[in-house]
């Protein structure tokens, strides 16, 4: 009986090991939400009143598309150490103080609200790429100005920024310095030019139909101020770039879905691993669950720039392991013009939103795989259909569709603009950079 037991004891003990050595090595495939909120079309449909921390996901899927070499990695290591070389983290989030976020709104529905975004065409005299260099340097203060005034500004015929090399004299001439993209560290996409500082902006095959909802470009502790987004080739048909004022969108909510939101915050849930072998390690599980917990969430901080708290939950009654935002105030004030607009990225998270627009989409590749978003009260308490579709109704009304052509280029204020963009057919190339 003794000898009986010592075995056990030692399978036991195995198989402690052998799930502290697997939940490890899941980490490095653990990767946090791209900006659009991407998800797998292979999960399965959780209740949207299934609980605190419950993440709703579509059931059914179609055949993956080929993704491009980039997409899975290939070619990158070289790009992204010259990005590395080149650029330092982007700027810590500032979230600014607490506010009555009702009497702000008041005083920005009492505002003037000027033309967004304003339209910067090429004046005709400037011909070749060396004076449209000039005319950016002799006008950056100006620029900025009426990027700050705007919240974004539609630069058009600069065909200096045709390639990356003279996009980038444009930034730069402008006196704006690049940052690494806030996903960097969990190569959540891809670069275009580690040398000129540009990454790609969702051209994805398989991403095609997917409508890249609204959003700030940041990841809870890191955001970036300003944005250039580029279009090197647009889409055959769609695939237009799409900005809504924050200012805007305060403005237009209703006061009490307001003051409800902004005193319960939010949180994002960002990715999921399957723990489904968690289940088969019998009388073992309650005491295995918190230290494979504790062991992802010290592998995660390693690996990644940001901030996640680690969750069980059960998908379709498999275990699986999630990863959250913290809590989030939705409205900030802006720490350039202390002007308070909306500040959250529930149009993009929400999975009862994309599924409503998307429905079924390809299955991905790459990091797309594991990213799994949805959103909820600080706390981890569902959000109401009716205010989601609240959300989606004001954002719906603060839309401008941007049709970039082949060099175009659109600065947006991040802190105060929101981006997405459009589903398209054909092959898509626009790039961004991030800037402080």
């Amino acid at each position: 009986a003794m000898v009986d037991r010592d075995r056990s004891d030692f399978r036991m003990a195995r198989l402690f090991l052998s799930v502290l050595v697997l939940a490890a090595h899941s980490a490095d495939a653990f990767l946090p939400i791209a900006p659009g909120g991407l998800r797998a079309a292979s999960s399965a449909r959780v209740s949207p009143r299934a609980g605190r921390l419950g993440l709703r996901m579509s059931v059914d899927t179609k055949p993956a598309m080929v993704d491009r070499e980039q997409d899975n990695g290939q070619g990158q290591a070289e790009l992204r150490a010259q990005a590395e070389a080149l650029m330092q983290p982007c700027p810590m989030t500032d979230w600014g103080p607490d506010i009555d976020v009702v009497a702000q709104q008041q005083k920005v529905q009492a505002m003037q609200f000027l033309d967004f975004p304003m339209t910067m065409p090429k004046p005709a005299a400037i011909a070749d790429h060396d004076a449209q260099e000039a005319y950016f340097k002799d006008n950056a203060e100006a620029i900025k100005q009426q990027l700050k005034d705007h919240g974004a500004i539609h630069l058009q015929g600069f065909d200096m920024c045709k390639e990356p090399e003279g996009f980038e004299r444009m930034y730069k001439a402008l006196g704006l310095d690049a940052c690494l993209d806030p996903l960097h560290s969990v190569s959540g996409r891809p670069v275009v030019s580690g040398k000129q500082a540009v990454y790609e902006a969702v051209n994805k095959p398989s991403r095609a139909k997917f409508f890249v909802g609204m959003h700030n470009e940041m990841v809870g502790k890191r955001t970036v101020r300003r944005a250039a987004f580029v279009c090197f080739k647009a889409a055959e048909v769609g695939g237009e770039f799409i900005l809504v004022d924050g200012r805007r969108m305060l403005r237009d909510l209703r006061p009490e879905f307001l003051s409800k939101f902004y005193e319960r915050k939010i949180r994002f849930s960002s990715a999921e691993l399957p723990m489904g072998f968690m289940d088969k390690t019998g009388p073992l599980q309650p005491l295995l669950e918190p230290v494979v917990r504790s062991v992802l969430g010290m592998v995660v901080d390693m690996k990644v720039d940001f901030e996640v708290e680690m969750f069980w939950n059960r998908v379709n009654g498999a275990r699986v392991i999630q990863a959250h935002a913290p809590p989030q105030p939705p409205v900030i004030m802006h720490p350039d013009t202390g002007v308070p607009n909306w500040f959250c990225n529930i149009h993009s998270h929400s999975a009862k939103l994309r599924d409503d627009r998307d429905g079924v989409l390809p299955e991905t590749t790459g990091a797309s795989k594991l990213n799994k978003s949805d959103t909820f009260y600080g706390d981890g308490s569902i959000i109401s259909d009716s205010d989601l579709d609240h959300v989606d109704e004001v954002t719906k009304k603060n839309m401008v569709y941007v049709t970039m052509k082949e060099g175009d280029v659109v600065l947006v204020d991040n802190y105060r603009t929101m981006h997405g963009r459009n589903v398209f057919e054909g092959t898509r190339k626009h790039g961004v950079t991030w800037l402080k």
